[in-house]
């Protein structure tokens, strides 16, 4: 890289003049208005501002030209500073003493610096530089700012899918599927929803100046929540409160253990399965299939479906499964009607008519209201069953059956060992809980083990607890079962039509001729009606 031209004072007899040293290869040629403000710099006066620019012009530099015709005093070299982008640098340009003049020295550079106001990020080696190997009429960056430390948005990862637009799949026939559309995002007790990364607004840096350079401004976002959610400590985290289903509405999570379907479920919906209750406001078409983990509400008509729930079913308007039509339910069945349709159930059953249908209930079946009708089909239950009338005047034939409590008894047993295992897995896991909570008392870091199985642990504990009360429930449940089967019987209010079959246990009896108002109980091999 070459040198810049550059120009000097010169002292002569009775005269001042200005020097021009060339440009060598590549160097830059100086302007006249940098003259200008260098005289400026130095309060020279006026001088020919026009014969100079056209001495400049003419690049003529044998001779030099007379600024002054007269001798003026030396003139020390000099430092113009200019201070670039808010501070960012300072850039010194240096010009060389008159020919009687001094040169710049560290400590008069430093002092310039220190007029021009730059106190921070000036650069020792390049001030070294400089007087080392002079170079005049050139640009010397001597300050540099220490830039700000950026910073980032804050980001938020959802760990449920977002994609709210059902699309039916495509069977390998080509045929297409509008029974899995994958509407529900379900999530179980303990799941991570979201995990937010909070903003880093940086650090300020700090100008030639002194002054402090800001950084740019980042979002600053926090995590928005419903109901039936957890927030971590840290409020990085959320996490679900109940098993159920999860949505983003306007960026803020929802967990809702109620999934409401607004109209029926059919091919816009798709199958339904949910952790949680699902009240459907509609229909449920011919041919779908709704689960759920706590309780199934239809305010309309189900065709023939399949409702399975692990707590209560309640149709309020009542089933016609055309012969495929299936209720299963942990819990209790209400329903206005149920025809056509295989029912189960471990409570009890409620209903206005029963007709056609595959019945059967741990606990006792109450068929009575209005009609109070159980014609055709197969009805049981382990306890009692009541109704107001016992088959039609067309003699089609029921069944209408007390069963053995055998079975129930063995179910309570299984339940019992399953308590006692899972007590017994909870006591070991506390033993471990007990052990590593010591060893951080004590001191000691958690190995990466430790740390797994107490992750482990804070989900899978609450869970085998809650297993545990919903299987001691059970157990009382069919204790209670077991005991009222001692006093079994089936109560009709008003008409058995001959061609209904009772049976009590093991005992059948055929009924040929119709009776009114009775109960039917089991004594010793036979089946006897008592009037009520």
């Amino acid at each position: 890289m070459g040198k810049n031209a550059y120009f000097q004072i010169v002292h002569k007899t009775n005269k001042t003049a200005l020097k021009v040293f060339p440009a060598s290869k590549d160097g830059e040629m100086f302007s006249i208005d940098e003259v200008i403000k260098y005289m400026e710099l130095i309060n020279f006066g006026d001088f020919d501002v026009m014969g100079l620019n056209a001495y400049l012009t003419k690049e003529d530099f044998r001779t030099e030209f007379v600024v002054l015709n007269k001798d003026m005093l030396p003139e020390d070299g000099r430092c113009a500073i200019h201070i670039e982008n808010q501070g960012e640098r300072a850039v010194a340009r240096f010009y060389p003493p008159s020919s009687k003049g001094k040169k710049m020295t560290r400590d008069d550079i430093l002092s310039d610096l220190n007029l021009a106001g730059i106190v921070h990020g000036i650069r020792q080696d390049i001030i070294d530089q400089f007087l080392k190997n002079p170079e005049y009429c050139r640009d010397y960056v001597v300050a540099v700012a220490t830039p700000p430390v950026q910073g980032h948005d804050a980001t938020i990862e959802y760990h449920f899918d977002l994609n709210t637009t059902a699309r039916p799949k495509l069977k390998e026939d080509g045929s297409v599927d509008f029974h899995q559309l994958g509407n529900i995002k379900p999530v179980e007790v303990g799941d991570k929803l979201a995990t937010l990364t909070p903003a880093d607004r940086g650090k300020a840096g700090i100008n030639v100046v002194g002054a402090a350079l800001p950084p740019n401004k980042v979002t600053v976002r926090v995590l928005r929540f419903g109901r039936n959610i957890t927030l971590s400590e840290d409020k990085c985290e959320l996490y679900s409160q109940v098993a159920g289903h999860v949505t983003l509405v306007d960026d803020m999570v929802m967990v809702s253990n109620v999934y409401e379907v607004p109209a029926n479920v059919d091919a816009s919906t798709g199958d339904i399965e949910y952790n949680g209750t699902v009240n459907i406001v509609g229909n449920v078409n011919t041919g779908y299939v709704v689960k759920a983990e706590n309780d199934i509400i239809v305010n309309g008509v189900v065709e023939g479906a399949t409702l399975i729930a692990g707590g209560n079913i309640v149709l309020k308007r009542g089933m016609q499964g055309m012969s495929r039509g299936k209720l299963d339910a942990v819990g209790n069945i209400t329903a206005k009607f149920i025809e056509n349709s295989t029912v189960r159930c471990n409570g009890t059953l409620m209903c206005d008519a029963v007709l056609h249908s595959d019945v059967e209930a741990k606990d006792k079946i109450s068929i009575l209201g209005r009609k109070g009708l159980i014609n055709g089909g197969h009805v049981k239950s382990y306890t009692n069953i009541a109704a107001t009338q016992l088959g039609s005047m067309m003699g089609i034939q029921t069944i209408v059956e007390i069963m053995s409590d055998i079975e129930l008894v063995k179910m309570h047993m299984d339940l019992g060992e399953k308590v006692k295992q899972s007590i017994e897995a909870l006591e070991q896991m506390d033993m471990v809980l007990i052990s590593i909570k010591r060893s951080i008392k004590s001191g000691n870091e958690l190995t990466r083990q430790q740390e797994r199985y107490l992750k482990m642990a804070a989900v899978s504990k609450p869970k085998l607890t809650q297993d545990i009360r919903e299987m001691e429930a059970q157990r009382e449940f069919l204790q209670k079962v077991i005991d009222s089967a001692k006093h079994v019987g089936i109560r009709v209010e008003n008409t058995v039509n001959a061609g209904v079959k009772i049976v009590i246990k093991d005992v059948s009896r055929n009924i040929n001729d119709n009776i009114s108002r009775c109960k039917f109980i089991r004594e010793g091999a036979d089946i006897k009606s008592v009037s009520i």
